[in-house]
């Protein structure tokens, strides 16, 4: 092992899983074995630091064959941030202010301010944060949010979507996340699933696409379904509610409360939006997002109907030429 193991809930005693994690079979966590300290987070110098421009520009096309920061300011807007958008009003309704933690090109940010909300963004690097508030004119704060001047039990939401896996120290980052959230505050967010049970040559035998979220060096803390709310209990947060994650092949998308949570009917929901003209365009999307997904389902139905029926039709194929050969048989018989 590269370095000494040291789970976040305290456990040291390790269970192999590849040359590069192991597993917590005390809480359930898979947990990088190259170490990264919380220094790494902040960016000196926006050509050599970690999460720096080069992160961006470099190291998400050529090292990980992600789509391009550009690329994804486009198409995020009308996939994933509209399914978390979705998701977000069951809980808390504009005018409702929101941080989000990690927020890249700022594209959520903007669909947040366009539903009425108060959002704001937060970036390690001074290059996509300046990027994000250029291209969507939001507001987007630079460093770890343990140095922002925000003011405690100030927001009514913290989002963070796959920012929880990056984290060296989670615990202390999340606690000061609850401090910064009123009493009745939510986080909401999305991180990678690890499946206990699982081992990696299974992942490997099956091609299985959480291998892609194997990355030792950003990747240090991959939760499962029992250790995230192990790890909001260490935090005194009970409240747990698990919804449909977008990618749920290999992520998992949970709302966290200290008190038990407030669900928005969607009459609800749907007052707040209408209540603005920024927000009935909002709404719009949401509506045509809603008719895209029905499409799909409806295609993907009938795609399986016509395979389905394409096996009787090959089926019966069969049986009429084996049937031909019997009845050939019979006549060359008599």
């Amino acid at each position: 092992m590269k370095n000494k193991f040291i789970c976040w809930c305290g456990n040291t005693q390790p269970y192999d899983f590849s040359n590069e994690y192991a597993e917590c079979r005390k809480c359930g966590t898979l947990v990088s074995l190259s170490g990264f300290t919380p220094e790494k987070l902040v960016v000196q110098d926006d050509e050599q630091g970690f999460y720096s421009k080069k992160y961006w520009l470099d190291h998400q096309q050529e090292d990980l064959g992600l789509p391009s920061i550009f690329q994804r300011s486009r198409r995020d807007l009308t996939e994933r941030n509209l399914h978390w958008l979705k998701t977000l009003q069951r809980f808390s309704l504009p005018p409702a202010s929101i941080l989000e933690l990690g927020c890249a090109h700022g594209s959520f940010v903007a669909l947040l301010k366009q539903a009425g909300y108060q959002a704001t963004g937060l970036e390690l690097s001074p290059w996509v944060a300046k990027f994000g508030h250029d291209t969507f004119d939001v507001p987007i704060l630079v460093g770890p949010v343990e140095t922002q001047n925000l003011q405690k039990a100030s927001l009514d939401v913290i989002a963070m979507m796959d920012v929880l896996e990056h984290l060296p120290d989670p615990l202390v980052t999340l606690r000061h996340c609850l401090e910064l959230l009123k009493p009745d505050g939510i986080l909401l967010i999305q991180t990678p699933q690890f499946r206990e049970g699982i081992s990696y040559e299974s992942l490997v035998a099956t091609s299985h696409p959480f291998l892609s979220l194997l990355q030792p060096d950003e990747h240090l803390y991959h939760f499962s379904e029992r250790s995230v709310t192990e790890f909001f209990k260490r935090l005194g947060v009970d409240h747990i509610q698990f919804e449909s994650a977008i990618f749920a092949h290999y992520d998992m998308f949970l709302a966290v409360s200290r008190v038990p949570f407030r669900v928005n009917a969607p009459e609800q929901v749907e007052a707040a939006l209408l209540a603005t003209p920024n927000g009935r365009i909002a709404l719009a999307l949401l509506d045509l997002r809603e008719r895209e997904l029905d499409f799909q389902s409806k295609w993907s139905n009938a795609e399986s109907d016509r395979a389905a029926r394409l096996e009787v039709i090959h089926s019966q194929g069969r049986e009429i030429g084996e049937l031909k050969v019997q009845l050939e048989t019979l006549r060359s018989s008599l």
